[in-house]
């Protein structure tokens, strides 16, 4: 078996390899590991100089402490009152009723019910 061909773009000609996913004239293009791992290092300004983040009004980049406090408290606060507002329905709802109809097949005579077995 013939080794694959490699020139010195590193790029990979593995037209020769068996393989259904792999065609004639197939080249495989690999870059370095330098340029690999250096991939994520990029520039905070463009072609003109300028910086590419936008500009942020207040010059802050997150909310200040006060309103994240602010935004929990009130977050906390709605899920508690949601909380008291569904005990309150449940207790309302879950109550006997306030006459209850005599059913029993004993109700109104001197008949004892019989006995459990």
């Amino acid at each position: 078996m013939e080794e694959s061909k490699r020139d010195s773009e590193g790029e990979v000609d593995v037209s020769e390899t068996t393989a259904p996913s792999i065609g004639p004239n197939t080249v495989i293009h690999k870059e370095p590991p330098e340029e690999r791992l250096a991939g994520h290092e990029q520039s905070d300004t463009d072609a003109l100089g300028l910086d590419k983040r936008r500009a942020v009004v207040g010059q802050r980049y997150s909310a200040p402490v006060s309103r994240q406090i602010a935004t929990y408290a009130i977050v906390i606060a709605v899920i508690l009152g949601a909380g008291f507002g569904i005990k309150l329905l449940v207790d309302d709802l879950d109550k006997a009723p306030a006459k209850a109809a005599d059913r029993a097949p004993w109700t109104g005579t001197d008949r004892k019910p019989q006995p459990l077995q």
